[in-house]
C-alpha cells in the first residue's frame, strides 16, 4: 500500500480549531494529520491511548486538567498521552501540524519512532523526506517497503493478547 498526502481528504474538526485527514485505520486504530488552527479543546478520546509528533509550525502546550502539561515544541518527537484526558491545546505562535497514531488501550498496544525503516518491520511509515521517484514527504507507505530508505515516522499496531 502506498497513500499519497496530497490525495488525502481534509475536513474540519467539529470545533472547527483544526483540521484533520485521517490517514488509514482499522477496527480500533487510526492514523491522522491533524492541523492546529488555534487554540482549543482537544477531542475526547477515552479509552484511547494517543501519540502525537509535531511535523511543522511552531508547536503548542497541551495543558490538563491536573496533570503536568505536554508541550510540543520540537519537531520528530513521539509523545503519548491518554486520549480521556481532557486537553486544551495552545499555540506557541503559528499554526501547526501533527501526525496523530491512534489505538483503542484494552485491544491494541501501538509505537512511533522515528528513524528509517528496517527490513523486519510491519506496520506503516510515514516519509519525512522525499523517498525518490513516486514517494514523497508525508507519503504513507505499509511496511515492509524495501525501497523506502528516507527517515520515516515508523508506526505499529499490536493486538493484545
Amino acid at each position: 500500500m502506498h497513500l499519497h498526502h496530497a490525495d488525502l481528504t481534509v475536513s474540519p474538526w467539529r470545533n472547527g480549531a483544526g483540521r484533520k485527514a485521517d490517514v488509514v485505520g482499522g477496527s480500533g486504530w487510526l492514523i491522522t494529520f491533524a492541523w492546529v488552527d488555534k487554540n482549543a479543546e482537544f477531542s475526547d478520546f477515552a479509552g484511547q491511548d494517543r501519540t502525537i509528533t509535531l511535523i511543522e509550525g511552531d508547536g503548542f502546550t497541551l495543558d490538563f486538567q491536573g496533570r503536568p502539561p505536554l508541550v510540543l515544541g520540537t519537531p520528530l518527537q513521539p509523545r503519548w498521552f491518554d486520549g480521556g484526558w481532557r486537553a486544551r491545546c495552545r499555540l506557541h505562535g503559528s499554526p501547526s501540524m501533527v501526525l496523530n497514531a491512534i489505538s483503542e488501550r484494552a485491544v491494541w498496544r501501538h509505537s512511533v519512532e522515528i528513524r528509517v525503516p528496517r527490513p523486519e518491520d510491519t506496520g506503516f511509515a510515514v516519509l519525512l523526506e522525499d523517498g525518490g521517484p513516486g514517494y514523497d514527504r508525508l507519503d504513507t507507505v505499509s511496511l515492509p517497503a524495501p525501497t523506502v530508505t528516507v527517515p520515516c515516522a515508523v508506526i505499529r499496531f499490536d493486538r493484545k493478547a
